[in-house]
C-alpha cells in the first residue's frame, strides 16, 4: 500500500537514503526541544519560578550570551489590567510561563480567549548594586512595555487595548541604572493581541545601544535583500528565456516563494523597519506554506514526474493540519499539526533519492538544499510558536540566503545543461539537414547523367561529329559540376546558369536546335543550390514542347524586388494542370534545397495552352556595412 504513495517500487538503497534523512530531521526537531529545555543552564541564567528569580552570585559580566539574560519561566500575571500605568494591580490571576499562552486558562472559573491584553510582573532578587541595565523583547511579535521599578525602560510598538492602535515595532530602549542593588520589579504590559500571550521570552541586558556587530548584521541583511532580489530576477529572466524548451516552472516558483518568505521573515522586516520583529505574522505563514507545497511538487517533478496519489495524500494531509492550525490557534498546541505537515512534506524525497534522471554528484545537492528547507520551516514554526526561550536573530535570514543562492545556482546550473543539449541538438539538426540536401543532391546527379547519356548517344547515331561536341559540352559541364560540389552547397548564379547553358547544348542537340533559350540576367550578384535551376529547365524541354509552338521559347530572368532576387524560369509551351503536376524527382529536390538552405520561397504556375513559369524568391540580408 505504501509503496503505491511512490513513483516506483521502494528500491532499499533509496529507502535507506530517505531513512537517514528522516531520522535527522527527527533528531534536529527533538535537539532543538532539548536545548530549549536546557537553555538556562548552559546559559548561566537562573530560572524564573512563581514571579521571582535570585540573581545572588551570578557574575553578569561573565555570561556567555553577551551581556543579555533571558527572563523565561513562571511570571506573575494579571489578564486585561495594566497595573502601572492604570495603578490598582491587586492580586494576581496566578502564573504563566513566559514564553507561553493565556488561552484556556482559567480565571476566575472562566477560560481565557486568546484574545485581549495582560501585565505580567517579575522579582528579581538580590541584584549586583551599580548596574546600568534595560529590559527589552525584540522577538515579540505583541506591542508593548517594559518597566523597572516603576520606570519605563523599552517600549515595542504602539499600546492600545483595544487593538486599533496597536502595532509591533522596534523596542526604544533607555538605561535604568540600579544604585542601591537589592530586588528589583520588572513589569510588561502588552496591548490587544490575538495570539493569546508572549511568544518570546523578554531580556535583561546591561547594554542599552546595539553593538557594532548587531549594526553591522541589520545592515548586511539589508545587502542580503538586495541581493537576494536580484538573484530571483536573474533565475526568472533567464528561465523565461527557455519557457519554450523548458515547461517544468517549479523551480523559479520555489526560488520565488522562497524570497517572499524571506522578504517577510523577521529578521528582514525588523531591519527595514517595515513591522514588528516577530514570526508569526500572516504573510510569513502562508509564505512559508507555499514554499513546502511547491517544494514537494517541484521535488516530484524533478524525480520521475507527479505522483497523484501523493499529491492527493499531500493535500488531504496539508488541508487537515489547516484545520487543525486553526482550531488550535492561539496555543502552543498550533506546532504540532505545522510540524506534522513538514513532516509529510519530507516524504517525495524518496523520490528524489531514488530518480535515474538526476546525476549522482546533484543527487546529494539536491537532498541537501531540500532538507535545509524544510528544517528552516520547522525551526521558524517552533520558534513562531513560543516555544524558544532563546532569540534566532538573523540566523533565519541567512540560512533563507544560503537556500535562495543554492537553488538559484541549481537554477543556472540547470539552464546550462539545458542550453548545452539545445547547442547539441541544433548541431545535430543542422547535421540531419546537410546529410539531407547532400542525398538530394546525390538523387539529382544521376538523373542528369542518365539524360545526358541518352542525348549523347543520340547524337553518335546521327553524326560522329556531332557525338563529339556534345561529348565534350558533357565533360565541361560534369568539371563544372565537380568544381561546384568541391566548394559548398552553394554556388554563384553565373556559375548555375554555365551548368544550365551546357546541359541545354545536350539537349538542342538531341532536338536539332529547336529548342530555344533566353536569358534576361539583371540580376547576378547571388548564390543558388548546384544543379538547382536544371531540373527546372529540363521539366519545360521534356514537357512544354516549345518546339512545336510558334515562337515557343524558354526564359530565365532574374530582378531585385526589396529585400529580395526573384528569378523566373518561364516557357510558352503547352502547359499542364498543377493540380496533377508533371514534375518529378529532380523538382521536387529543387524546391526543398532552395527551402532549406536560403529559405527562398518556390511557385509553381501552369496554364494549359499558355505555358509554365516557375518564381524563385531568394531572400537576401542587406549589408549595412
Amino acid at each position: 500500500m505504501a509503496a503505491r504513495l511512490f513513483k516506483d517500487k521502494i528500491s532499499v538503497k533509496s529507502f535507506s537514503v530517505f531513512l537517514s534523512l528522516v531520522i535527522f530531521y527527527c533528531v534536529f526537531v527533538a535537539a532543538i526541544f532539548t536545548f530549549n529545555v536546557f537553555y538556562q543552564e548552559i546559559y548561566d541564567t537562573p530560572r524564573v519560578f512563581q514571579g521571582a528569580v535570585d540573581y545572588g552570585g551570578i557574575d553578569l559580566n561573565r555570561s556567555r550570551r553577551l551581556t543579555a539574560r533571558t527572563l523565561s519561566g513562571e511570571w506573575e500575571f494579571f489578564y486585561n489590567r495594566w497595573i502601572i500605568t492604570d495603578g490598582g494591580e491587586g492580586e494576581n490571576d496566578g502564573y504563566l510561563s513566559v514564553p507561553g499562552r493565556w488561552t484556556g486558562l482559567t480565571v476566575g472559573g472562566e477560560k481565557l480567549p486568546r484574545s485581549g491584553f495582560a501585565s505580567y510582573r517579575l522579582t528579581v532578587k538580590n541584584f549586583p548594586a551599580g548596574e546600568v541595565v534595560t529590559c527589552f523583547a525584540d522577538n515579540s511579535v505583541v506591542a508593548l512595555r517594559m518597566f523597572v521599578n516603576g520606570k519605563l525602560c523599552s517600549v515595542s510598538g504602539t499600546v492600545s487595548k483595544d487593538g486599533s492602535e496597536t502595532s509591533s515595532g522596534n523596542a526604544e530602549r533607555v538605561d535604568y541604572c540600579i544604585s542601591d542593588g537589592g530586588d528589583i520589579t520588572i513589569v510588561i504590559e502588552t496591548g490587544y493581541t490575538a495570539t493569546g500571550g508572549l511568544t518570546h521570552a523578554p531580556s535583561l541586558s546591561q547594554r542599552m545601544t546595539p553593538s557594532a556587530y548587531w549594526v553591522f548584521i541589520e545592515r548586511f541583511v539589508v545587502v542580503m535583500l538586495g541581493l537576494v532580489a536580484g538573484t530571483f530576477f536573474a533565475a526568472l529572466i533567464m528561465t523565461l528565456g527557455f519557457m519554450r524548451y523548458d515547461r517544468d516552472f517549479t523551480l523559479p516558483v520555489l526560488i520565488g516563494t522562497l524570497c517572499l518568505h524571506f522578504f517577510f521573515s523577521k529578521d528582514v522586516t525588523k531591519a527595514i523597519g517595515l513591522y514588528g520583529y516577530g514570526a508569526v505574522c500572516i504573510p510569513a505563514l502562508i509564505t512559508g506554506i507555499l514554499t513546502a507545497a511547491v517544494f514537494v511538487v517541484h521535488i516530484l517533478k524533478l524525480s520521475d514526474g507527479l505522483n497523484k496519489n501523493f499529491l492527493i495524500a499531500y493535500a488531504a494531509a496539508g488541508g487537515v493540519s489547516a484545520i487543525a492550525y486553526g482550531a488550535l490557534y492561539g496555543t502552543v498546541y498550533t506546532v504540532i499539526p505545522a510540524i506534522i505537515f513538514l513532516f509529510v512534506s519530507l516524504f517525495p524525497l524518496y523520490n528524489l533519492a531514488a530518480s535515474k534522471k538526476i546525476q549522482p554528484k546533484f543527487k546529494t545537492v539536491y537532498l541537501l538544499i531540500y532538507l535545509l528547507t524544510i528544517c528552516i520551516l520547522t525551526f521558524e514554526i517552533i520558534d513562531g510558536a513560543g516555544l524558544l526561550a532563546f532569540g534566532m536573530e538573523y540566523i533565519f535570514a541567512g540560512l533563507l540566503a544560503l537556500v535562495i543562492f543554492a537553488q538559484s545556482v541549481v537554477a543556472f546550473l540547470r539552464l546550462y545543461n539545458l542550453a548545452r543539449k539545445l547547442i547539441r541538438m541544433n548541431e545535430l539538426e543542422r547535421e540531419v539537414e546537410r546529410t539531407k540536401l547532400r542525398t538530394l543532391a546525390a538523387q539529382i546527379k544521376p538523373h542528369f547523367i542518365f539524360n545526358s547519356l541518352t542525348a549523347i548517344q543520340s547524337r553518335y547515331h546521327k553524326d560522329l561529329g556531332e557525338g563529339d561536341v556534345a561529348l565534350q559540352n558533357f565533360a565541361r559541364h560534369l568539371r563544372s559540376n565537380i568544381d561546384a560540389s568541391e566548394g559548398g552547397d552553394l554556388i554563384a548564379f553565373n556559375a548555375e546558369i554555365q551548368n544550365v547553358l551546357n546541359y541545354f547544348d545536350l539537349e538542342n542537340l538531341r532536338a536539332d536546335g529547336a529548342l530555344n533559350l533566353l536569358l534576361d540576367l539583371n540580376e547576378r550578384n547571388f548564390s543558388v543550390p548546384s544543379l538547382s535551376l536544371q531540373p527546372f529547365v529540363e521539366n519545360a524541354v521534356k514537357y512544354a514542347d516549345t518546339q512545336s509552338v510558334k515562337g515557343g521559347h524558354i526564359k530565365i530572368s532574374s530582378e531585385r524586388i526589396e529585400n529580395a532576387v526573384k528569378v523566373e524560369i518561364a516557357d510558352n509551351g503547352i502547359g499542364f494542370d498543377v493540380g496533377q503536376p508533371q514534375s518529378g524527382v529532380g523538382i521536387k529536390n529543387s524546391c526543398e534545397r532552395f527551402k532549406q538552405l536560403l529559405g527562398a520561397e518556390v511557385e509553381i504556375q501552369s496554364n494549359k495552352g499558355k505555358g509554365t513559369r516557375v518564381t524563385v524568391v531568394i531572400p537576401v540580408k542587406e549589408d549595412n556595412s
